[in-house]
């Protein structure tokens, strides 16, 4: 009997500490309303720590929602980009994430890692396309399913896809709202071309709270 009771608590305590893993989460503010973000710290830790270390820092304050793009013929856009890189949207010459001031992550957590699924609502990392591949500091977040970000599911600049660490909880009407607006924005890289939205929205501030 005792025996018994010491397994309950013990499955008890893993169920507590085991939540406890996995509750990061993180608020965004933007001037059109917020956005909840649930971090899947167990699934891709690295990943995970890279993106709560930016919103920390602060890094993300007074950044904005500036992409809504569609990599298909389907009407609804498939995705948002938001961040801290609007500016070099507009650079002329080379663009590397070498040739700039922000963290990177050099090593990529697939999904074939940490079996995340770039599917409605997922929140994952940009690369550096046009030179490095590495992870840069700016989010898309998935408005339909973009199998495409999946590992193997492109092969450029390589096989690995892109680095899925969360879900969007709450805001998801928020980012479909920005979605809708009009994308004419000012941009000097040819693929990005009609995907950038004319006005931005603003991100007030980036805080990680408790769950």
């Amino acid at each position: 009997m005792r025996s018994q009771g010491l397994a309950i608590l013990i499955t008890i305590l893993l169920g507590i500490f085991g939540q406890t893993a996995n509750a990061e989460v993180v608020i965004i503010e933007t001037s059109l309303g917020e956005i909840e973000i649930q971090v899947a710290t167990r699934e891709a830790p690295a990943t995970s720590q890279y993106f709560l270390n930016i919103v920390s820092k602060g890094l993300y304050n007074d950044g904005s929602v500036y992409r809504a793009a569609r990599l298909d013929d389907t009407p609804e856009m498939q995705f948002i980009q938001a961040g801290m890189l609007q500016s070099l949207l507009t650079q002329t010459g080379p663009i590397s994430a070498n040739n700039y001031d922000f963290p990177v992550l050099t090593e990529i957590e697939s999904t074939e890692q940490t079996g995340l699924k770039h599917e409605v609502g997922t929140v994952s990392f940009a690369r550096d396309l046009l030179d490095t591949g590495y992870v840069i500091p700016d989010i898309f977040i998935c408005l339909r399913d973009c199998p495409w970000a999946d590992a193997y599911g492109r092969d450029k600049p390589d096989t690995r896809g892109f680095p899925a660490f969360g879900k969007v909880t709450r805001g998801l009407d928020v980012l479909k709202k920005i979605a809708g607006a009009e994308t004419n924005g000012a941009t000097t890289i040819p693929f990005l071309q009609g995907q950038i939205l004319s006005e931005p929205v603003r991100i007030k501030r980036a805080r990680v709270i408790s769950d």
